[in-house]
């Protein structure tokens, strides 16, 4: 897999846990937030701030949380799909494709923090990758 895809995949996870946070207890609350993602062993952290407009969709229903994410997808250049989006308490699924491969990811949250796991298959090759959230507090200004 091309880093350039991984990382349009990673995004994608970024915005979508912020999008899908909407059906989570407690609810996503502005500021910047800090991703880890480890793949293989190997960690990349990067920074997202939730300002008043994205704030407005993550605390919104879940309807309001799969049509972004599905638009989301639907923008992507890898020919993206949203194939899956479920919410059960905490814990927020989702599938999609991408041309030809499948992501599943899950993340649960804990009010100023989450955790999960995004499975990317590409033929036989399945790639892990563990992310980690929290936030840090204001957005920078």
């Amino acid at each position: 897999m091309s880093r350039i895809v991984n990382a349009k995949s990673i995004l994608f996870v970024i915005l979508f846990a912020v999008w899908s946070r909407a059906e989570a207890a407690d609810r996503m609350t502005l500021g910047q937030w800090e991703f880890t993602h480890t793949t293989k062993g190997e960690s990349h952290v990067s920074k997202y701030c939730v300002d008043a407009d994205l704030a407005a969709v993550v605390n919104g229903d879940s309807r309001t949380g799969r049509e972004a994410a599905e638009k989301n997808a639907a923008n992507m250049k890898s020919n993206c799909r949203l194939t899956d989006f479920t919410v059960k308490g905490d814990t927020v699924s989702h599938a999609m494709t991408c041309g030809d491969r499948t992501i599943l990811s899950t993340a649960t949250y804990h009010g100023d923090s989450y955790e999960g796991v995004m499975k990317t298959k590409a033929g036989s090759v399945e790639t892990t990758t563990d992310v980690k959230a929290r936030r840090l507090g204001a957005c920078p200004k």
